[in-house]
């Protein structure tokens, strides 16, 4: 999978490679040191990644120079000892034009011909190198101690642990395995594709910086001409592709279920699929290029297990609820049972797995984007000239009503210096800020910034809190946000993208036992709030400010999920419905109730349908009645927010069509008619319960 057209120079026209500046650094080391010896680089990486493009590459640079440059393929010559001498011998008469005398045995010549010169060995598919590690070391990488001989070695599996603790040869080990692009270097990519900035955009979204989904994805686009392209069915075209290394059925299987689960051990797998694995099917996991040992078991690569889960929601999408129901209890079950670490990984996984029922497009909130934020890092002083910028220009307003402007400035250099703990950082790959978000800790030593900045604040929080302010700095448990902004200078990162990860991350922190408190007048937090498990708390403040509180200090972690999930989940919201009302909307089916939707305003046509004798209503009753519920600012359970909004757009504006309503709403055509439909059921089942 790493050949030809899935390489990651075929993503432009013209050859453009870009990436790799680590490992082509490592060669123009070599090369531009005459007195380097023999050294071996390991590049190493899931299939697709780019590492065939890389020798490629490699190959290229040094065409022109006077170092031997060799090619071999380690399918088939690396099998024995023998085929890779023979291959290299091969390879030295094609370049060199230099043949080996009958009498001159074949391992001295090979070793005569590298040592005459500086040569670069590339190996590609170099899996099977176990089978010849001992002759390699103790036969053939010692009789070119003193030569120049640089060997490059791709393959889908780590250098065995041998290597890099030999006490002569580890020293001269490099690895190099082969990471995803970072966003910034997908858009260079893409801005040579030819194709419009808005598809180069949803393409860098959702291809996640993996190379191969990458280039088929622009290939895909490239092939269907003409305006009617449309982000919405970039397709998961990987899926055939990596599972061509799969071929036995329960092993498929196995895949699918290791896609919903963060890692697995054999137990752990064996208690989700229908037929258990035995130990040799489950290690056969382990020969996948996407499939990663883990110190539990194995884990998917993140982008194939995205992929599957896709690809098994479109094809068995009551499979796949089903699967992923009995996952969520699982790691519910267990989350009291492991490390904070570990909590923190579940509580990720949790929300990833749960992400196509948050709301797509949000003012604050973009929860469509599958880029994977660089590594956590707690804040340190040289972020803070990123945060300040960001706070000036920052379009996202998510501060506090009760701190004035002037200030936000002045209060962030004090939460640095007196409470840098409140400050949570999302950083790209190189560790820069993409977006923040800072809060005071409630204890004895942060009153008096309250005070200072915030007086408002104090009444608001309540007079339990009073006994908080004094706890000491070492234990506090509350925190109160009230700065918070993302990068706007970055035009490959939408704002409301970098919001909805940043409140992600800030949420996984709270899942460890804290209590996060944010109070807002802004009607956009006060709908986003509620999807994520934050309750509405009463205050003696001003009653245009709402105070909304996540705890996790006394709330369990399957408390929260099931708070989220029915906030956003028409699965799970029918499947707890009281008795009364389910199936109270069986006698007003779902095209009745889309002909009154869509003749609402006119009461007297109303008075004509179906629906009037079903409800024993007048026009004008079922009219107010069902306004009353789609504009409600709280609708009633089951309905959401979004199911009220989609319903509106749908039936009472009807100013665009549905492939647009989709588009808009950042969801695919099938998943777009999958959510109007739950809502249509939802509102009926309402509908119903409150006539009576």
């Amino acid at each position: 999978m790493d050949q030809g057209p899935v390489s990651r120079s075929s993503i432009a026209p013209h050859r453009h490679v870009i990436g790799f500046a680590n490992e082509m650094k490592g060669l123009e080391e070599w090369l531009a040191n005459p007195e380097a010896g023999t050294q071996l680089f390991s590049v190493t990486g899931i299939g697709g990644i780019g590492k065939t493009t890389l020798l490629m590459e490699m190959a290229r640079r040094t065409r022109d120079s006077s170092v031997l440059t060799l090619w071999l393929d380690g399918r088939g010559e690396l099998a024995t000892s023998h085929n890779f001498l023979q291959s290299l011998e091969m390879g030295l008469e094609s370049e060199l034009g230099r043949r080996r005398h009958a009498d001159v045995p074949l391992l001295p010549y090979i070793v005569s011909e590298l040592s005459r010169q500086r040569t670069i060995l590339l190996i590609d598919n170099g899996e099977e190198l176990d089978r010849m590690e001992g002759w390699l070391l103790s036969s053939f990488l010692p009789r070119l101690d003193t030569a120049s001989v640089l060997f490059v070695m791709a393959s889908r599996k780590e250098l065995p642990v041998t290597w890099l603790t030999n006490p002569y040869w580890g020293d001269r080990t490099r690895t190099f395995p082969l990471r995803l692009f970072t966003r910034e270097e997908v858009h260079e990519y893409l801005s040579g594709s030819g194709l419009e900035a808005d598809i180069q955009m949803d393409i860098a979204r959702k291809a996640e910086g993996y190379p191969l989904l990458l280039a088929l994805t622009v290939d895909w686009f490239r092939t269907r001409r003409g305006p009617h392209r449309s982000s919405r069915d970039i397709p998961a075209i990987l899926s055939a592709e990596l599972l061509r290394e799969v071929s036995a059925p329960e092993l498929h299987q196995a895949l699918v279920v290791l896609s919903l689960l963060p890692e697995a051990d054999h137990a752990t797998l064996n208690h989700f699929v229908e037929r258990e694995l035995d130990e040799s099917e489950f290690n056969a996991l382990s020969t996948l290029s996407f499939v990663q040992a883990t110190s539990r078991g194995f884990a998917l690569h993140h982008v194939v297990s995205r992929l599957l889960r896709e690809d098994y929601a479109e094809h068995s999408p009551l499979k796949f609820q089903e699967l992923r129901k009995r996952v969520f209890d699982f790691l519910a079950e267990r989350f009291h049972g492991v490390n904070k670490r570990q909590q923190m990984r579940d509580a990720a996984h949790v929300l990833e797995l749960y992400r196509e029922f948050l709301p797509a497009a949000h003012a604050y909130a973009n929860f469509s984007s599958h880029f994977r934020p660089g590594e956590f890092r707690l804040y340190g002083p040289e972020d803070l000239p990123y945060l300040h910028r960001y706070l000036e220009a920052s379009v996202l307003d998510w501060q506090n009503e009760l701190v004035w402007m002037e200030d936000y400035h002045e209060l962030l250099d004090r939460i640095a210096e007196h409470c840098p703990e409140g400050i949570c950082i999302l950083r790209d790959d190189r560790g820069i800020p993409l977006a923040f978000c800072a809060g005071v800790w409630l204890h004895a030593s942060t009153k008096s910034l309250l005070e200072r900045y915030a007086p408002g604040l104090i009444p608001i929080l309540g007079h339990g809190e009073e006994g908080r302010h004094e706890q000491a700095p070492e234990t506090p448990d509350s925190i109160c946000i009230l700065l918070a902004a993302v990068d706007v200078d970055r035009p490959m990162y939408r704002p409301e993208e970098l919001g909805a990860l940043l409140m992600q991350q800030w949420l996984v922190q709270m899942t460890s036992g804290l209590r996060g408190i944010i109070v807002t007048a802004d009607p956009h937090l006060d709908s986003l709030f509620p999807m994520f498990g934050f309750n509405q708390v009463k205050h003696t403040g001003p009653s245009a400010l709402t105070k909304w509180e996540l705890d996790f200090r006394q709330s369990t972690f399957s408390e929260w999920i099931h708070r989220v999930i029915r906030q956003t989940s028409p699965v799970e919201a029918e499947r707890e419905l009281p008795l009364k009302q389910k199936g109270t909307d069986a006698g007003l089916n779902a095209s009745e109730l889309k002909q009154a939707l869509l003749h609402l305003t006119e009461a007297d046509v109303l008075d004509q349908l179906p629906v009037a004798g079903r409800l024993n209503k007048s026009g004008a009753e079922i009219k107010a009645i069902i306004l009353g519920m789609l504009t409600a600012e709280d609708p009633p359970y089951p309905l959401t927010p979004l199911e009220t909004q989609m319903l509106r757009d749908i039936y009472l504006h009807q100013d665009r069509n549905r492939n647009q309503l989709a588009d808009s709403y950042f969801m695919s055509r099938t998943t777009f008619y999958r959510r109007s439909q739950a809502a249509l059921r939802h509102l009926a089942a309402v509908l119903r319960n409150a006539i009576g």
